[in-house]
């Protein structure tokens, strides 16, 4: 029997797709552990400061090979992290790493809390299954506040997770994903505004774009 795909213009969430929604997440989330054993990431990057896991893996949103790690590592400097993440580089099925200064001038925002180190790690697993890996070595004092992972733990229902996995699984495969578009814009849409579908963001995606020409 042929899967049935998800669409933009559907309506409503048919059982058997709903169910396959679920499962590629419990899927997804499971092989997300897998590759943070594989690669020994707990020990590595706990040794620079207080580890965390967090995004779609840590509240069962995955659509996508994708993990993010969060250390709060005040002070630490960027010599340091290059000796400790040098397991990642040497790693024979590391195919890339990336890494962006957001730490003094190069800070967007020039807020304290918001200064960090952030490599893209892009692993390949001996299945072939390729997963990017982001790594965030946060330099403010204290430990890095996750406000938006802290609150969805929070009020995330069945009702919503299916929600935000059905729109994400559409519009991750858009050109507008992750450029124009994000995962946070999906969960705001979805938790505070009531959007249930992929065609529900769309109009909700075009009325915000209407409220805000409005007030310029």
């Amino acid at each position: 029997m042929t899967e049935e795909p998800l669409t933009m213009d559907q309506e409503t969430l048919q059982p058997e797709q709903a169910s396959r929604l679920l499962q590629q997440q419990k899927t997804l989330q499971e092989e997300a552990q897998v590759v943070v054993e594989e690669l020994n990431l707990v020990n590595l990057l706990s040794a620079s400061g207080n580890l965390r896991q967090v995004g779609s893996s840590a509240l069962g949103l995955m659509v996508w090979r994708d993990l993010d790690l969060a250390i709060s590592s005040p002070g630490l400097d960027i010599e340091s992290i290059y000796e400790l993440m040098r397991p990642l580089y040497t790693h024979s099925q590391v195919k890339q790493v990336r890494y962006i200064n957001e730490s003094g001038s190069y800070n967007a925002t020039g807020l304290p809390q918001h200064e960090r180190y952030f490599f893209m790690i892009y692993y390949e697993m001996l299945t072939g299954n390729e997963w990017k890996i982001d790594i965030s070595f946060w330099l403010g004092e204290g430990i890095h506040p996750e406000t938006v992972q802290d609150t969805l733990e929070q009020q995330l229902t069945p009702e919503t997770r299916l929600a935000i996995l059905w729109i994400k699984n559409v519009y991750h495969q858009l050109p507008t994903y992750r450029n124009t578009i994000y995962s946070i814009d999906i969960y705001e849409a979805v938790v505070q505004h009531g959007v249930r579908s992929p065609k529900e963001f769309a109009r909700y995606l075009a009325d915000q774009s209407t409220s805000s020409k409005r007030h310029q």
